[in-house]
Formats: structure tokens, sequence, C-alpha cells
């Protein structure tokens, strides 16, 4: 009778450590590994289909859903890019007090906003800021992702991971946290954070170049145009990538096409024969020197096209996401050009057909800018030069802050529960219209409710089949022997470090019932190491993975992964031992 429930233990954890080796090695994708653990522990009968049905009652997957909707409609009246641009607009002020209150306002937004839409948003901006003030934008898009991060820890709704910790507290039977009952902390964190990144980036980030300036100024106008291989020209039979008019300063060859063909695929194979058709990218000097030659001849029908050379950003709800270049056809249905792709600092230039498209890509796009804009809309990319001109919906501002100031008061005063009025809110930005039901779904993160919904079962599966309870029997006989501030900062260390290789949302699911039952072996009070938890979970700054919107900025600052090893590893450090040494100040860790 007493072997079956160390049986189903050891299960659980030898499920755990396969899904932490697949997170690790990104074999699948993190809520795919998430969602074959669930699944392996239901058919174990580790977990019964009862207690299966009660992860779906858990309120944090459907109020982060709710919460997400909301800040969807912040975004869509254009009340942060409409902050943004007056930001920008002052860009040439005194530089200490505008990246001063940049930052304010970024910490201040991400308190009551979902952080991806907020980075999105401040990203093209952030851009402008830097180049109207003489900097690399390197400089500032690392500081963008972590000051976001920190102005999350402020409320309760400010990040996804602090409503899924409370709803694991909730499910444990410990008491619900108020909105703001984390805020003294989240400042004082904020602060420290703050004033360590001041200190740390002029001196130890670097100036990199992003994709666009790897591939000459963006700001010199371009030319697309076409030419000719006549008949009896000299290079017919030469390979195209070796010819030297092509070759020329500003000059580049994007495609040949020969009848109706593209013969991208075969860069830098391709040999040319007469009647071929060279898709030339250049500059206007060079473009009129190709009129003199006798080599090649300009196609007169299709003429000189002024383009302009683009970054994008591939956001989670970009509609090219898993699709390979190649299988869009953007040159025949947009008459853009992709020159090269952006992935964890490699610049991809050759074979663009058979790149296919993740989230956090930077695309470097040529064309006209009618043609850029065109299909930016259709398939939801992020532009990153300048804010994209959208048809916002300011009329509805003053009700998307009345909604959002409901959510607040109602919930900081405990008259309603958070759930219910974030998901009141969301209805009623629906049902006025605010927000098109399309574009609120957008906004949702499916893969990261199906991952909370998928780990809330692997947390659910710890704990009924005594793993959790395993695993603090065998660690507490060494933790008895520390102070309760020992105990914590170990706790929050750790945390930090899984965090900083998996998934945020899978360790806070995962560390959150260890932690209350480690709290109650060694009669410690469990909030403070539920709080501790939920700020490890979330302030992981020293891997570009650690944390969402570090990936988005990666590509596009042209970053290597240790620039924000750099800057983040002392920033953890940082803002650990502040938030350790000041949890005990706000919640003892010893019962009264």
């Amino acid at each position: 009778m007493m072997a079956q429930p160390h049986f189903a233990a050891y299960l659980t954890l030898a499920v755990l450590v396969v899904m932490f080796v697949l997170f690790v090695l990104e074999i699948l994708p993190v809520e795919v590994t998430a969602m074959l653990g669930a699944a392996a522990l239901v058919v174990f009968g580790v977990l019964p289909s009862d207690e299966v049905l009660k992860v779906f009652s858990n309120p944090a997957p459907w109020t982060i859903a709710a919460m997400f909707m909301v800040s969807g409609g912040l975004v869509r009246t254009g009340i942060i890019a409409g902050i943004a641009r007056f930001l920008s607009r002052h860009a040439g002020r005194n530089r200490f007090v505008l990246l001063t209150a940049a930052g304010a306002f970024i910490c201040f937004a991400s308190a009551f906003t979902n952080n991806t839409p907020l980075v999105a948003v401040m990203i093209p901006v952030t851009v402008q800021l830097a180049h109207s003030m003489g900097l690399s934008p390197s400089k500032l898009l690392i500081p963008l992702s972590y000051l976001t991060v920190l102005g999350g820890m402020i409320t309760m709704i400010g990040t996804s991971t602090n409503i899924l910790v409370d709803g694991v507290a909730r499910a444990q039977g410990m008491t619900p946290f108020h909105l703001f009952e984390i805020a003294p902390l989240g400042l004082v964190v904020t602060v420290v954070g703050f004033a360590t990144i001041w200190l740390l980036v002029p001196r130890f980030l670097p100036n990199r170049d992003s994709m666009a300036d790897l591939l000459g100024t963006r700001r010199r106008m371009k030319y697309f145009t076409e030419v000719v291989v006549p008949e009896g020209s000299p290079l017919i039979g030469e390979g195209v990538m070796s010819v030297a008019i092509f070759k020329r300063q500003g000059m580049r060859v994007i495609d040949v096409i020969r009848g109706e063909e593209s013969l991208r695929r075969q860069f830098p194979e391709v040999v040319l024969a007469e009647g071929d058709r060279v898709v030339i990218r250049t500059d206007m000097r060079e473009l009129l020197g190709l009129k003199d030659s006798d080599k090649v001849t300009l196609v007169d029908r299709v003429g000189s096209k002024s383009t302009t050379t683009v970054e994008t950003l591939i956001m989670p709800d970009c509609k090219l996401v898993g699709r390979s270049l190649g299988s869009l056809r953007l040159r025949r249905r947009y008459g853009v050009y992709p020159l090269a792709v952006h992935r964890r600092n490699q610049n991809i230039g050759r074979q663009l057909d058979d790149v296919v498209v993740r989230v956090g890509d930077t695309l470097l796009l040529e064309g006209a800018p009618e043609d850029v804009r065109r299909l930016a809309l259709d398939v939801d990319l992020v532009d990153l030069n300048e804010p994209t001109d959208r048809p916002y919906k300011r009329e509805r501002a003053p009700f998307v802050l009345l909604v959002l100031a409901a959510i607040v008061v109602g919930s900081a005063f405990e008259i309603v529960p958070i759930q219910i009025l974030a998901l009141l809110g969301a209805v009623a930005l629906l049902a006025t219209r605010t927000i098109e039901p399309a574009e609120a779904y957008n906004t949702v993160s499916a893969d990261l409710l199906v991952l909370i919904l998928a780990m809330l079962v692997v947390g659910a599966a710890l704990d009924h089949s005594g793993a959790a309870q395993l695993v603090v029997d065998s660690i507490s006989p060494t933790l008895r022997t520390m102070s309760p501030l020992g105990v914590l900062f170990v706790l929050y260390f750790i945390t930090q470090l899984l965090t900083e290789l998996l998934s945020n949302n899978a360790v806070a699911v995962i560390v959150t019932p260890l932690a209350i039952a480690l709290a109650h072996s060694l009669g410690l009070d469990p909030r403070p190491l539920v709080i501790a938890v939920m700020f490890a979970a979330t302030l992981a700054f020293a891997t570009p993975i650690g944390y969402q919107t570090n990936t988005m900025v990666y590509g596009i600052g042209g970053y290597k992964f240790t620039d924000f090893t750099r800057i983040g590893l002392p920033l953890n450090i940082v803002t650990g031992v502040a938030a350790c040494l000041a949890i005990p100040i706000f919640w003892p860790l010893v019962p009264a």
C-alpha cells in the first residue's frame, strides 16, 4: 500500500526531468512539451480525471486572457502610441530627463498592460529616439525590455506570471493576493533595477549594428530596377555574382528572372543566359551608369521604382509564422523582396526561400513604401523604423481608461475579485466595439494559455502524487541548518536559474507548490516564499530566452547572447539581493 504513492511520485519526477531536458534542448515548442508531460501523467494514472477537470476551474488562465484583451484595447485606441510619440517629438531635449521620463512611463504602463504589446509599440519609438540622440539602438532596446519586466512587478496584473502564481497559491489554500500587495516590493526592485541599468548600460553594453546597418545605410534612397541580358551580351555564360558591373559599391543583385521563374533559390550558382532579367537594388548614380552600358539593357516598360529598406519584427500573431519565405511569394503578391533574416545573432542572407519564419525573427524587406505597408497590414508585421500609422479608435480611449480604472479600483478595494473584473472589462470592450472580436482574440496568446493549462496539470500531479512532498522531505534537513533568510535566498536564486533555462510560467507552476510545502515543513510563513518565487520567475535578465520581451529585442538590436549576460547577470544579482532583503520587511518569514 505504501509503495504505490512513492511509485507515482518517482514517475512524476521522471516525467518532469524529461520535460526539463526537452525545454532546454528546444526540440519541441515549450507548450507542446508541456502538453506531452501533462498527457503522460494523465495516461499513467498519476492524476485522476476529476483532478484534471479541477485545473480548468483555476481562474489564472482566464484572468490572463481577459487582461490581454484589455491591454489590446489600450493599444487599439492609440493611448500608448500617443504617449510614445510625445516622447519621440521631444527627443532633442535633455537626454537624461528624456530617457528617465521614458523609463518611468514604460515602468508605469507595464504595471497595468501586457508586456508584449507594450514592447511592440515602443520598439519603433525607441529606435527613433536612439537615432535622434546619436545613439545606437542597441543602447536602448535591452533597457526597454528590462524596464517592462521590472515595471510589471508593481501590480498583480503586471505580468501573467504574477496572476499564475496567485492562482496556484489559491489552489493550495492560501489567501489571494490583492492588486497592490506586491507594490512596495515591486517599487523597491524597480528603482534598484532602474539605477543599475543606468550605471551598467553606458559602460558595458556595446554599440551593435542592426541588420539594416550591416547591409548599408538605410537613409540613402535606393531603387529597384530590372536589366535584360540582350542578344550577344558578353555577360552570357557568366555567373551572376561574378559580374563586375553588378559588384559596384551600392549595388546588390536581388533576383534573376528567366521567363516567369525566379532563380533566386539557386544563388550564387546562377549562370546568365540571353533574355534573363536581373533585378538590381542600387542608388541613382549607379542606375544612371547602367543606361550607358552595352552589356545590359534597362527594362523601359517596368522602369525604376523608388524603394525603402524596412526592418520588421515577427510577433506571435504574425500570419507568416511557420511558413517558408519561398512559399509566401512576396515578390509576386506585393512586389517586396526579403533581403535578410536576423535570428539569434545570425544574419541569414542566402537561401532565404528555405527559411521558415519564427516568432522573434527580424526581416529586412525592400520595396516601395506603399507595398511594404500593404504587406505589413495584411500579415501583422511590426515596422521597426517608425510607428505604424493605423486607424486608431482614439475616440474610445477615455472608455478604455475608464474600464481599466474600474478594474484597478475594484480589485484594490476588494469590491469584486480581479477575475470577474477582468472578464467584465473584456466584455465591455467587445460589446461597445472598442475592440473587434478578431482583434481581441489575436491579443490572447494561445500558446501561452496552452502552456499554462498544461503546466497546471503537471503542478497538480506533483501535489497529488506526493512528489512535491518527497522533494521537500529530501532537502529540508539541509535547509533546517540555515536561517530563514538563507532559505529565502536559496529558493529565490534556484528559481531564477531555472527561469533562465526554461519558461518562466512553467517554473512558476512547478516551484510555487514546492515553496509552500517547504514553508510548512520548516515552520515558515509560505507567503514570503511564494512572493520570492513570483519575483524570481520573472526577473530573469541574463539570457535572451529568460523572458519573451528579451527575445523580441534580441534580433532587432543586433545583439550577441553575451550582451544579455553582461548586463543581465549583475542585474539578476542586484535585484535578487534587494528583493530577498526587502521581502522580510513587508512579510515576516516566521509567523507571529
